[in-house]
């Protein structure tokens, strides 16, 4: 059986209300995982581009898989995921309408990344990637703590 991406964003937004510290353990692993998957599509498609490497349709699905991940980020930050092995800065639920706003950005460009990926034009696409980048690295500096 196949639970669709909006059940499954419910059904966490459910199971994540109140986290205890194994919860949160779990969490934080989760989505440091996702988002390495990110840096992971975002770093081939700069393979592909910067290399010319003759992967030039691989991009489409690197872009769309970065579009989909992109969907979930506000959910794999609940409330009480704000401690443990985490980067994640204590600004993300302190202040929560900022976070969206820059997570929202990040849907919004990565949706148009997947989207010019599809049209094959790839000097627009290596723009997209620039835009889309920066609302990665916009998020960072205000939501991550530094290496």
């Amino acid at each position: 059986m196949k639970i669709t991406s909006a059940a499954a964003v419910l059904l966490s937004v459910g199971f994540l209300g109140n986290l205890s510290l194994a919860d949160s353990e779990g969490i934080i692993k989760y989505r440091k995982n996702v988002m390495k998957t990110n840096a992971g599509h975002m770093g081939a498609i700069m393979d592909i581009l910067k290399n010319h490497l003759p992967l030039e349709t691989h991009v489409v699905d690197h872009a769309r898989s970065i579009n989909q991940n992109s969907k979930m980020i506000l959910s794999m930050f609940p409330k009480g995921s704000d401690f443990g092995d985490t980067k994640a800065k204590p600004a993300i639920w302190k202040n929560w309408s900022k976070f969206e706003t820059a997570s929202k950005a990040f849907v919004r460009e990565s949706a148009t990344l997947a989207k010019v990926a599809e049209s094959g034009d790839m000097k627009a696409f290596a723009k997209q990637v620039r835009a889309t980048g920066k609302t990665c690295g916009g998020c960072h500096k205000h939501f991550k703590e530094r290496e």
